[in-house]
């Protein structure tokens, strides 16, 4: 079920869930990495992680862009181990990004990134409103050809939607697959054009494919909307 939520809000929010995603994998992958959950401010303003850090939405979405923005100074102040350690924490997103990593570790973080942001527009954004009034419950699952899920979207029964990367419960409505680590890499930092993917044996997918294709919609909108961050 879709809920009110200022529309204005959408991209730098996304970008911000897109950090928590990131951060929530890492920390999967080492046991140490604080997951930096954000919260919506007043004053078009998101604090990221539990203290210290603040950035006006323009600011954060200028920071994911560029490498460098600044947050507000106050809360840095008055809480600094925590603001500079979630602000190393936001570099080492970046890295996760680049080609040259393990894209065994690279994938499961730039995964459940994306996911995030998809989840923000399929819940919030006024223009998938009804979209998936046809469908109840659902899970669809992100995998590499011979291994286990990387991570998964879920549709609730009261329409919400919600990602994870740890093992999922329960049978797939769908299932996508791809081909293999370098493939579904440059997929999802460029995009995912299903119909060819599949058509060249790069990607397959099983299951409801009418709900792919929506969610698959929503998801190159997103991307074109919400920065990832630079290198």
């Amino acid at each position: 079920m879709m809920t009110e939520f200022p529309q204005e809000r959408i991209v730098p929010w996304a970008a911000a869930r897109s950090i928590f995603g990131a951060t929530a994998v890492m920390g999967e992958l080492d046991g140490m990495t604080q997951k930096l959950e954000p919260v919506l401010l007043s004053g078009d303003r998101i604090s990221i992680g539990k203290k210290g850090l603040v950035f006006k939405q323009d600011s954060l979405l200028r920071a994911i862009k560029s490498g460098f923005s600044m947050p507000e100074l106050f809360p840095i102040l008055m809480n600094p181990f925590s603001a500079i350690k979630a602000i190393i924490t936001l570099k080492r997103i970046s890295r996760f990004y680049d080609p040259k990593l393990n894209l065994g570790k690279s994938l499961p973080v730039i995964l459940r990134a994306g996911l995030e942001t998809v989840t923000v527009y399929l819940n919030h954004h006024s223009r998938f409103y009804g979209m998936f009034s046809d469908f109840s419950d659902e899970l669809i699952t992100f995998n590499l050809a011979g291994s286990e899920p990387i991570g998964w979207l879920r549709r609730s029964t009261e329409g919400l939607f919600t990602a994870g990367s740890e093992p999922a419960v329960g049978n797939p409505s769908v299932e996508l697959t791809f081909l293999n680590k370098e493939i579904a890499f440059e997929g999802l930092l460029r995009g995912i054009d299903q119909l060819g993917a599949t058509a060249s044996g790069e990607m397959m997918i099983q299951g409801r494919l009418p709900l792919m294709d929506k969610i698959g919609y929503v998801s190159r909108i997103a991307q074109k909307e919400v920065p990832q961050p630079r290198l």
